[in-house]
């Protein structure tokens, strides 16, 4: 099996390279600075660009059997990178033939009850700083579901450096907690369970610890 990831320096995608990489799985990672990719793996392919670049992405995505999505607003960047590095890559998996795509989001995208309350106990200047990031979250998560691919976006809850536990609990409506946190190492875990099957296909799944 091969998968891209997106997002491959990331703390949440970083940790899907290390685990596919430990299960045999090849991967091909885009990242903008390849110093920050420390992993030696022969089974590792690295290409050097950024999600915006479409020839970048297209060279990830080419011959994948799967892509995972873990971006995350670029610091001092453009405000829409997560939508627009998001529609690159849907469009580059439909000219490639690729299908399977799994992206990580928030939970506080959820527009549920309590989603809206996790927002809403934020700080009001905290919030105008977290908006541009969350706009450019629902637009893409608007993406991932109008792209005709086999499609799943999990949400996580608040995230932790934690190590994988492999215990976790998966669903649509599922009652949590506030205090829920889950590590990045298991939701990790998950998307790669779920980038090489066929589980949650056409869903937005919230995963807590």
């Amino acid at each position: 099996m091969k998968i891209s990831v997106f997002g491959a320096t990331g703390r949440t995608g970083r940790m899907v390279v290390e685990q596919a990489l430990s299960q045999g799985i090849e991967v091909v990672g885009l990242v903008r600075d390849v110093g920050k990719m420390t992993m030696d793996d022969p089974k590792l392919q690295i290409v050097q660009g950024d999600v915006l670049d479409e020839t970048a992405v297209e060279r990830t995505v080419d011959e994948a059997d799967g892509v995972v999505v873990a971006l995350g607003p670029k610091p001092g960047g453009e405000d829409n990178v997560m939508a627009v590095g998001t529609g690159y890559v849907i469009s580059a998996m439909r000219k490639h033939g690729v299908r399977r795509l799994v992206v990580q989001s928030s939970y506080a995208m959820s527009g549920s009850e309590a989603g809206v309350k996790f927002l809403e106990g934020m700080e009001e200047e905290t919030m105008k700083m977290l908006k541009p990031a969350i706009d450019d979250k629902m637009n893409q998560e608007r993406m991932v579901r109008e792209s005709g691919l086999e499609w799943t976006i999990v949400r996580p809850l608040t995230l932790t450096d934690g190590p994988r536990l492999g215990k976790y609990r998966v669903g649509e409506d599922m009652e949590i907690a506030k205090t829920d946190t889950i590590s990045r190492a298991d939701v990790a875990d998950l998307m790669l369970k779920l980038v090489g099957g066929s589980e949650w296909v056409g869903k937005t799944v919230t995963v807590t610890g």
